[in-house]
């Protein structure tokens, strides 16, 4: 909330921090150092608000008389800074790390300046401070504004503010991009307005109604409300979406697509898993108690496994050769076959459901169910499943393999590999997994009956193991017809 000062629009301003406070949501309030200090009303309210337990409420320096600093020599810029930030200290006990630009108006020496102050975070607009942002593991943090509830009208005689749909809209553009949002509000936009540049130091329900009803969007959706320093703890990291949702966000921002229509589409992405953000990326559901088997490259077909060999993989018609031999059980050094050193990793395993089918074309639910399906654009030589990752847990043993066959038995079974069903599988205790004698060993199946849990990881997510000393990359391979 940018331009809290004295003395004007107190009762509006006062209001708008109390509700905030009512809705339990987070608040930066950027305040006016030559501005600030006298007004019992503003002051006592944030004072009271910092230091209170509902929400959290931080202050940051929004310049000494809301100047263009680019207008300034490095030194007068200092000074400025150093000089809201005395005020705010000596008023309210805080010193402020956030420097909300005025007007949006930064140059090389402003950022001189801002580290000759100690400061942390800058926010000004996309514009005059374009991405990338980093998010993490930074000694200085720039997180512009990316969404606002008001400003001046494009013939710059009035001061409107927009339906809460708009703001919400751009509020998903930029966590989809961007990976967090910064929504800047002003007093005036929840004053009585009149023609002109004319308020009424009176709160406008209309317009807290909106606000609330902006906040509900928000957390109705799994957002969190956060002050500007508390971006780095929450940003959603790695969002990962396809890429042609760039064209409409250009388009959006070109008004050749509506608030509600950029809305619909992000829900309707994010509700495929289109759209995936880190919570979901990073954290994917356990599978309990699932009935497990082993198998092996080149095993040769027998009653076990229903006279189907394993010379042959869903997505590698010469498998056993890539692999660099037959991958037997009985005959081990250590967690490797015998007799040779594998070209591929020896921890694999097989799991129901595959995204071709056997004519070769991508099965239809394939880019709706597997949860990852929307981070890039797949070509028909790629399988979206070939060597990604679970975690498999035997009572105290757990270890890590690469997905490199589809079975046992089933290769359909999308509800119980990216959902909540059981294995349709009826065969061999309705076994749900399959894995190498290198994850057999490591977890110590049992010959018979064994049950595990599993669940896919991302990579990154992967600990040094033996799992990691040789990793399959190869992709589908077919024998020219």
């Amino acid at each position: 909330m940018d331009d809290i000062q004295d003395y004007w629009l107190d009762d509006v301003q006062v209001g708008v921090i109390n509700e905030f406070e009512h809705k339990n949501t987070d608040l930066t309030v950027g305040i006016i150092g030559n501005y600030f200090g006298q007004d019992p009303k503003i002051v006592g309210a944030i004072s009271s608000a910092i230091h209170q337990n509902n929400s959290k409420v931080i202050v940051a320096n929004h310049g000494w008389n809301h100047e263009h600093f680019d207008t300034f020599t490095r030194d007068e810029q200092s000074a400025l800074i150093h000089n809201t930030n005395q005020k705010i200290s000596d008023t309210l006990g805080v010193v402020p790390n956030i420097f909300i630009a005025p007007y949006d108006a930064i140059n090389s020496d402003t950022m001189i300046s801002l580290f000759d102050n100690n400061m942390t975070y800058l926010s000004t607009n996309e514009t005059e401070d374009p991405p990338p942002y980093k998010l993490s593991d930074a000694a200085f943090f720039r997180f512009p504004s990316t969404a606002k509830i008001g400003d001046v009208n494009k013939a710059s005689t009035a001061w409107i503010s927009v339906d809460h749909t708009k703001t919400y809209a751009e509020i998903l553009r930029s966590v989809i991009k961007y990976g967090f949002a910064v929504v800047v509000l002003h007093p005036q936009d929840y004053a009585n307005k009149h023609p002109g540049f004319v308020y009424d130091n009176a709160i406008n329900q209309t317009q807290i109604d909106e606000l609330d009803s902006l906040i509900g969007l928000i957390q109705n959706d799994g957002y969190q409300t956060v002050t500007l320093d508390d971006i780095p703890k929450n940003a959603n990291f790695e969002t990962v979406y396809p890429k042609w949702l760039d064209q409409d966000f250009e388009w959006y921002s070109k008004n050749r697509i509506t608030d509600i229509e950029l809305i619909h589409l992000v829900t309707y992405l994010k509700n495929q898993k289109l759209i995936v953000t880190n919570a979901v990326a990073h954290t994917y559901p356990w599978h309990a108690d699932i009935t497990t088997t082993y198998f092996w490259a080149g095993e040769p077909a027998d009653a076990d496994n229903s006279f189907i060999a394993n010379s042959a993989s869903a997505w590698d018609d010469d498998w056993a050769n890539h692999y660099g031999g037959i991958d037997a059980p009985g005959d081990r050094t250590g967690y490797l076959p015998s007799g040779f050193t594998p070209k591929e990793n020896p921890f694999y395993f097989a799991l129901p459901y595959n995204d071709f089918n056997d004519d070769g074309t991508r099965r239809s639910d394939a880019s709706s169910v597997v949860y990852w399906a929307g981070t890039k654009s797949w070509n028909s030589s790629e399988s979206m499943l070939k060597n990604r990752w679970i975690e498999i847990s035997k009572d105290d043993k757990t270890a890590y393999a690469q997905w490199e066959d589809s079975g046992p038995f089933v290769y359909n079974d999308s509800a119980y590999v990216f959902g909540d069903a059981t294995p349709a599988n009826e065969q061999n205790h309705h076994a749900g997994l399959d894995v190498s004698p290198a994850v057999k060993d490591y977890i110590d199946l049992l010959h018979g009956t064994n049950k595990v849990s599993w669940r896919f990881v991302d990579y990154s997510d992967v600990p040094d193991g033996p799992w990691k000393k040789i990793i399959t990359t190869s992709q589908i391979f077919r024998f020219p017809s």
